[in-house]
């Protein structure tokens, strides 16, 4: 069975918008991200503008580990609103501006809230 693409994607694009929503109404505490840590603002600033541009985030997690611009650390994970208020602001798939974490700079893309 052949499925009608747009369809599927005006699907996602009204899950994104209803996650969006319910964190603004129910206001989690918990979300889930992609996040690539790295050692110094202009690599963390690159890999933003590519994401930004569309690119994927495994793509660009790929290519940092090659030129071997990240720092060790999870790529996926939970954050808290205590952790990182700005994540809650975002709209479900948002890659967030870089920002100075510890040693290096995160770079964050918001995937989905948590009730």
């Amino acid at each position: 069975m052949k499925r009608d693409m747009s369809h599927y994607l005006g699907e996602l694009l009204v899950w994104e918008i209803e996650d969006y929503l319910r964190a603004r109404s129910a206001r989690p505490q918990r979300a889930r991200v992609a996040r690539i840590r790295v050692p110094d603002r202009p690599a963390a600033e690159m890999i933003a503008a590519d994401l930004e541009a569309g690119g994927s985030f495994h793509a660009a997690a790929r290519r940092a580990t090659a030129l071997g611009m990240t720092l060790p650390d999870d790529l996926f994970g939970v954050v808290t609103r205590d952790e990182h208020p700005e994540v809650f602001d975002a709209v479900p798939g948002t890659t967030l501006p870089p920002k100075r974490e510890g040693d290096g700079f995160l770079v964050i893309r918001l995937v989905a809230f948590e009730s």
